[in-house]
């Protein structure tokens, strides 16, 4: 855990300049997949907008593939996200 209750935005910032796309290796933050962070306090809930539609391959069978790409995406950003202590929950919503 770390030290602090919430992560300041820089903090963010870093953890979405951190986290990388497992097939471009460029940054959340490079590819702009992150459209907004909330903080649900009576929840301890923290919200994370995505944006994972318009890279989703118009190929059937690619989807899969997809899919484990956006989760490796979401477990790291978890894990990151899940170090502060005011954080009990980490939610993705694909907008």
């Amino acid at each position: 855990m770390i030290n602090n209750s919430l992560p300041s935005k820089d903090e963010i910032k870093d953890i979405l300049e951190k986290v990388k796309d497992p097939e471009t290796q460029k940054s959340v933050f490079e590819l702009g997949l992150v459209k907004n962070v909330d903080y649900v306090e009576d929840e301890k809930k923290l919200i994370v907008r995505v944006d994972f539609l318009r890279r989703n391959p118009s190929c059937v069978g690619c989807l899969p593939i997809a899919w484990m790409v956006q989760k490796k995406i979401t477990d790291d950003l978890y894990a990151q996200f899940s170090k502060y202590n005011d954080i009990d929950v980490v939610e993705f919503i694909n907008v």
